[in-house]
């Protein structure tokens, strides 16, 4: 039988996740907010330092079972914003400015050798270095997407950083898709199979994009996007989206960055984007960029964070040589080529969410590569934020 006092609080008191997550999410928003006011630096910094000094780095309160709770939560906040990085790409720019493609494909391709030949000289294993090189070609879209809120930034560098971001993203999970069919075989032996798995991934993933964005462009032609309640309809046709990714095992990530592109340029009077995604979006970057650091742990220096030096020199000087190169044929003069190569260097929640995939369908892959990527995404989500910062300063595209 209960004692009659049960129903007071057991003694020492026991705090349950909750009570962390909400503690961790409170300390985030208020290093964000310190970081931006008191020393003008963008509250993205703020949310990975939190993350690092929450997750097993730092007190440990919380753990990497919580961090691999939270992959849908992490889908859904990267989710939206690729679909609206999508929908933010032009085609008919692309179209009247060529150069952009040949600056998007030579940077892109440009880092991947830099980053793979960089790997190979410290004796990486070439698949693993050809993976790392894969992903290190993308720039993260949720830290591009909220920088740009953040500094309310606008001009020639700040939509070219949109775009690429956009296209070097898409070519980086192509690529790992097609790359996959070469670990697949090495890991199953089975022809058939290695045949079948890339243009099954990309096809598929490319028909629910094109299913999304005729089902947006469906239901924004009958209600404003200045209704909040069309904020309620996208969020839930994206989390349909997800939900059928995750049955067919497609790409997400392909999928919704696609949507974005195809309803963006399926109408000829494309939808503005839903402007109550304001506090919902910060809520979920927050949680997106504190995840990610909260998965970073200090074993992986020892074991990739040399290679992650190395593939962080190798990507940011790759981006910085392939923007110049193709900065005036583009429409760029040397200086905003300069500003928009150094603000291409950010590396986050993408490359985790690419890593986490690849183990999840091998999950007996070289764990350097974890280590080497992790690495790389615990300095660039503190230092990139800066440099983007001071790269569209410097070309007076920082409306803050």
């Amino acid at each position: 039988m209960k004692s009659a006092f049960a129903f007071l609080p057991a003694w020492p008191l026991t705090a349950d996740i909750a009570f962390w997550v909400g503690l961790t999410l409170f300390a985030a928003g208020i290093c964000g907010e310190l970081c931006w006011r008191a020393w003008r630096v963008p509250r993205l910094i703020g949310y990975g330092v939190i993350g690092l000094v929450a997750g097993p780095a730092g007190l440990g309160v919380i753990d990497n079972a919580l961090a691999e709770d939270a992959r849908l939560l992490m889908d859904i906040a990267i989710g939206l914003l690729l679909f609206e990085l999508g929908s933010r790409v032009s085609l008919r720019w692309i179209r009247l400015n060529p150069w952009l493609i040949a600056l998007s494909l030579g940077e892109s391709t440009l880092t991947f050798i830099a980053v793979w030949f960089a790997l190979r000289m410290l004796h990486v294993l070439p698949m693993t270095a050809a993976v790392a090189a894969t992903i290190a070609m993308a720039t993260s879209p949720a830290m591009v997407i909220q920088l740009r809120a953040e500094l309310k930034s606008e001009g020639q560098v700040t939509e070219r950083l949109m775009t690429l971001a956009a296209l070097n993203s898409m070519y980086a999970v192509v690529a790992l898709k097609l790359l996959s069919g070469w670990i697949h075989q090495e890991f199953y032996g089975n022809v058939w199979a290695t045949l079948i798995q890339p243009p099954f991934f990309i096809i598929g993933s490319l028909l629910l994009a094109y299913g999304l964005a005729l089902s947006c462009n469906f239901f924004f032609r009958r209600v404003s996007s200045a209704d909040e309640h069309s904020f309620v309809t996208l969020l839930g046709l994206i989390l349909l989206a997800i939900a059928i990714a995750h049955m067919l095992k497609l790409s997400t990530i392909m999928a919704l960055l696609a949507a974005g592109i195809i309803f963006k340029n399926l109408d000829p009077r494309p939808q503005l984007w839903p402007s109550h995604f304001g506090t919902a979006g910060w809520m979920l970057t927050v949680v997106l960029f504190g995840v990610t650091l909260v998965s970073f742990e200090w074993k992986y220096i020892p074991l990739g964070g040399v290679a992650a030096l190395a593939l962080i020199a190798a990507r940011f000087l790759a981006k910085f040589v392939g923007s110049l190169v193709f900065a005036r044929p583009s429409g760029l003069n040397w200086k905003q080529g300069g500003a928009l190569g150094i603000a291409l260097s950010p590396m986050s929640a993408l490359a985790f969410l690419l890593v986490s995939d690849t183990y999840t369908l091998y999950p007996n892959f070289d764990p350097a590569l974890r280590a080497i990527v992790m690495c790389s995404i615990a300095v660039l989500q503190l230092v990139a934020p800066f440099l983007v910062y001071q790269a569209l300063a410097a070309v007076n595209e920082r409306g803050q």
